[in-house]
Parts: C-alpha cells; sequence; structure tokens
C-alpha cells in the first residue's frame, strides 16, 4: 500500500483549518501523514493546528514559515518535508471525503498526477455560493475520467518523485489567483500523464457575489492574456472551449440587440446567438433541476451574470494584449 502525504498551506484559515483535517484523518487511509505549512498567520489558525498535532501526534505535523511567501512556497516546503509515496494537495478551505483517497490510490495506477473535483454543494451557504459549486461539479464531472492539463492544488495528487522532478510550484509566479496551478500542470503534462477524475470529491467554501465577480473579472483577464500567446483551451472545466464560445455568444446577443430596431429580419440575429448561449448551458441548467429544482431560475440569473462578467474580463484582458500592456508572456514561457 502506497503512503500518501497530505500538504496543507494555510494562511487566517481559522474557522475552516481544523474540519479541514479531521476530514482528511477520519478516512482511514492507513498509510498517512498530514503536512500543515504555515505561511505566516495573523489569526488563531496555528495554535488550532498544534492542538490537533498533540491528538494525533504521529499523523499530523506543523511547519511554520518565517516570511509570508504565498501558496508555491508553501506547499514545495511541504512536499519537501514529506515521506509519501504520493503528495495529496488541499486547500485549507476544503473538506475531503471519506472514500477520497482509496479512489486517489487506484487512479493513480492509470497517471502521474490526478485532479479531483468539487461537491456540489458548497460548506457556506448562499446563492452565489450554491451556483459556483453546482457549476463547478457539472462541468468538471461531465465527460467522467479524461486527460487533463491543469494541476489544480486544491484537490489533487501526484507521485512524489514526478513531483521533485519536475522542480515543483513555481514560487516565483507572483500573479496570483492561483495560476501556479496552471503553470504546474502545463510543465507536468508535456512529458507526464494527468488525469481528472470525478470520483474524487472535496466540499469546498466558495466566495460571496462580490467577491465572485472580482475572481471572474481578474481571472478571466489573466486567462485571456495566457490565451492569446499560448492560443489553447483545456480539455474540461469551465474553461473548454465549447463553455467559452457559448459565453461568448451572450456577449454577441447583448451587442446586436440594437438589431431589433433596425429590421424584423435583423431581429433574428440577437435571438440565435441567445439560443446558442442557451444550449451550451442547458446540460448545466437541467443537472441544477435534478439537484436543486427550486435553484433553477436563480442559476439562470446568475449564469447571465457571471457570463457577462466573464465576458468583461475577457475582453479587458485582450485589451492589454493588443495595446502591448501584458507581462505574461515571459511569465508563462515554460506553458508555450
Amino acid at each position: 500500500m502506497k503512503k500518501i502525504s497530505v500538504v496543507i498551506p494555510l494562511y487566517n484559515a481559522s474557522t475552516t483549518i481544523k474540519n479541514c483535517i479531521l476530514s482528511v484523518v477520519q478516512t482511514g487511509y492507513p498509510l498517512l501523514e498530514v503536512i500543515v505549512v504555515d505561511d505566516v498567520s495573523t489569526d488563531e489558525s496555528p495554535r488550532l493546528v498544534e492542538d490537533l498535532c498533540q491528538k494525533y501526534p504521529e499523523i499530523i505535523k506543523l511547519i511554520r514559515l518565517e516570511i509570508n511567501s504565498g501558496p508555491a512556497k508553501a506547499r514545495n516546503v511541504g512536499a519537501v518535508n514529506a515521506k509519501g509515496d504520493y503528495l495529496f494537495f488541499l486547500d485549507s478551505d476544503t473538506v475531503a471525503l471519506p472514500d477520497i483517497f482509496d479512489n486517489f490510490v487506484s487512479s493513480m495506477n492509470h497517471a502521474d498526477a490526478v485532479v479531483g473535483i468539487y461537491h456540489y454543494e458548497s460548506l457556506n451557504k448562499g446563492c452565489a455560493q450554491s451556483y459556483k459549486a453546482l457549476l463547478n461539479n457539472y462541468f468538471f464531472s461531465r465527460k467522467g475520467v479524461i486527460e487533463y492539463e491543469v494541476f489544480d492544488a486544491a484537490r489533487a495528487g501526484i507521485k512524489t518523485e514526478v513531483f521533485h522532478r519536475i522542480g515543483g510550484f513555481n514560487e516565483h509566479l507572483r500573479w496570483g489567483m492561483d495560476y501556479e496551478n496552471e503553470e504546474l500542470g502545463y510543465r507536468l503534462f508535456k512529458s507526464y500523464k494527468i488525469l481528472l477524475d470525478p470520483s474524487i470529491v472535496v466540499r469546498h467554501m466558495f466566495p460571496d457575489l462580490r467577491k465572485l465577480t472580482k475572481t471572474y473579472f481578474c481571472r478571466v483577464a489573466l486567462w485571456m492574456e495566457i490565451f492569446f500567446f499560448r492560443k489553447k483551451f483545456e480539455f474540461g472545466g469551465v474553461t473548454s472551449s465549447e463553455t467559452g464560445l457559448c459565453t461568448f455568444a451572450l456577449i454577441l446577443t447583448v451587442l446586436t440587440v440594437p438589431f431589433i430596431f433596425i429590421n424584423s429580419y435583423f431581429s433574428l440575429i440577437p435571438l440565435i446567438f441567445f439560443s446558442l448561449y442557451l444550449y451550451g448551458y442547458f446540460g448545466f441548467l437541467s443537472f441544477v433541476f435534478k439537484r436543486k429544482p427550486s435553484f433553477v431560475l436563480t442559476a439562470f440569473f446568475l449564469n447571465l451574470y457571471s457570463s457577462l462578467v466573464i465576458c468583461s474580463g475577457a475582453s479587458y484582458g485582450l485589451f492589454k494584449v493588443l495595446m502591448s500592456r501584458s507581462s505574461v508572456k515571459e511569465k508563462i514561457k515554460d506553458m508555450l
């Protein structure tokens, strides 16, 4: 049986870190160690972890960094101190499901790294939180087990030797917004096999609408800058070519609405674009109806809103590239 080292970067997560660690321990996987790397938290998070270390001294270990360095550095430090055959990375605002490591080990028989998915129910309540959980779960699970190219360290594992061989996370990548995961994944994908496996599931705490709006805008703007140079969509998830084109169809709907007032025949143009948008997200809305029927209308309007935010972010990212204001090309040279 393979030993798993679970690495959790920690920064001011006092409301979630205890449940995260306990969910890992309570899986009951026999060969397990949990390494929590504190990135100079200013709340009581480290104390909570220390209490758990005393309760489970043979399983849990706390490492404290002296300088706040970001999640890439924290994960690398955890990996260096790990003794397992496999590294499994979790974020501090997640909760692992009981069968996560059994499924992970089984999946690793066919790959060098495996990425899991988020559960369709968020850990926290709220319309935006429920919408994001449902959206992520649908788009990351709908194709089953597939080859993938992003190493999402909120819920992903890798052979320890492979992680060290490719040099771990890029600690100099300070753009934020989790793109150290994409950078590592693209490097890994060049020489190794990554699988996206929907049987590996964690529950996650998602942001409220205000933070979600900012995150969508900023992440998509940066993703657009990367896409302009890389010229590749991802195989699955919410940034595949299908979802990108359907979301773009919505902005074309908005832009062609004035055609309604020009000619009755021209009014068909926005209707066609809107139909393409609905066609692209029909599967998701059907998924929501099966899981939470009363939430379908809310999900539809939140999808309209988030799609417009995504299009705005993509437009801003494209504007930066076209105006030569983008600085990502040098940073993504290993991705190209």
